[in-house]
């Protein structure tokens, strides 16, 4: 297991950091995964999840990010329970955060199309489960250990208030990567006549359509759901409109997919598998390379998006939910 530290180099850097690259489900996505699973916390997780994510008034956060493109008046990008999936991609594109890069992904099940099956094909050590299961294992491990009132942060001795930035990081890490690993072409590649050596989870699936020059291959079209938030990203940061905007879509999502027993499963395994089966599958099948998807297949599509975006949320507030329970006081 990784020292909870070895993630933490990141507070010196974070100041340096380029624009983040495309990465899954986009900013709506994170963002109502969060929202999603925010609203499902008990009152014991939730008051965890504040302590390290709410900030106390007039004081500093734990995680804070500054990049030039941000347009707020000041360049410091600051997260919420509700924001806070998108910290692991606005901190991507720079060679200093390139160990990052892997955490997002898996090749599980490589799948190879109209072409012999390589044996020595698969996922990297450090992968998108790896990580999910160090994330969790970390946190569990973190309950022995004193919990703060956000309130008396600034108050904190150094190295409490160190302990507890690194948790908040791990929790941010593991909000961003329960996100990403529900996006199917996160989970699998697809080797090819014309991608041999595979094509990086759709990212070398070229796509054309003629009213969305952005959308140039099948990953980009998945990580925007397909375009159900119509290839946009949400105002940062978040006003009251914006939030009442992500509270009516959340409401809308789990309305649409309301919990069921799918909900309450918390092997990450088990989502890496459904992922990946929806890839291997739906994702790269029903499609043409070069082309544009049909309105079925980008019907499913988004029908699938919200599915997945909904079961992120739910599952990862029964991890939290898990993890972070209330503390039995001994009997005398």
């Amino acid at each position: 297991m990784k020292k909870v530290t070895t993630s933490l180099l990141l507070a010196s850097l974070l100041l340096f950091v380029a624009p983040a690259r495309a990465s899954a489900w986009h900013e709506y996505g994170h963002i109502l995964v969060g929202q999603i699973a925010y609203l499902r916390l008990t009152p014991a997780a939730k008051a965890r999840v504040d302590q390290l994510l709410v900030t106390p008034p007039n004081g500093r956060p734990l995680i804070h990010l500054c990049a030039g493109y941000y347009t707020a008046q000041t360049c410091e990008k600051v997260y919420d329970p509700v924001t806070i999936g998108i910290w692991m991609d606005d901190f991507r594109g720079d060679s200093l955060t390139d160990e990052y890069d892997p955490w997002h992904y898996t090749n599980y099940r490589p799948f190879f199309d109209g072409v012999p099956a390589r044996p020595n094909v698969g996922p990297e050590p450090i992968n998108v489960l790896s990580q999910i299961n160090w994330c969790i294992n970390t946190l569990r491990a973190s309950r022995s250990r004193p919990q703060t009132d956000a309130a008396r942060r600034e108050r904190l001795d150094a190295e409490t208030l160190k302990r507890e930035k690194s948790y908040a990081e791990i929790l941010g890490f593991l909000y961003h990567l329960v996100g990403d690993v529900h996006q199917p072409l996160h989970t699998a590649t697809r080797y090819s006549a014309k991608n041999p050596n595979g094509d990086s989870g759709g990212n070398g699936f070229a796509l054309s359509l003629p009213n969305e020059p952005r959308v140039r291959n099948l990953h980009f079209f998945w990580d925007a759901a397909a375009g159900r938030f119509a290839y946009e990203a949400p105002r940062r940061p978040l006003d009251e409109a914006g939030r009442a905007r992500i509270r009516s879509l959340a409401d809308e999502f789990m309305k649409a997919y309301p919990p069921d027993a799918a909900a309450k499963e918390i092997e990450p395994l088990v989502w890496v598998q459904e992922s990946n089966t929806l890839a291997r599958e739906f994702a790269f099948v029903k499609v043409k390379e070069g082309e544009a998807p049909s309105a079925e297949y980008t019907a499913e599509a988004q029908k699938i998006s919200g599915q997945r975006i909904a079961l992120a949320g739910y599952r990862l507030a029964e991890v939290l939910n898990t993890i972070f329970v209330e503390e039995r006081k001994p009997t005398p």
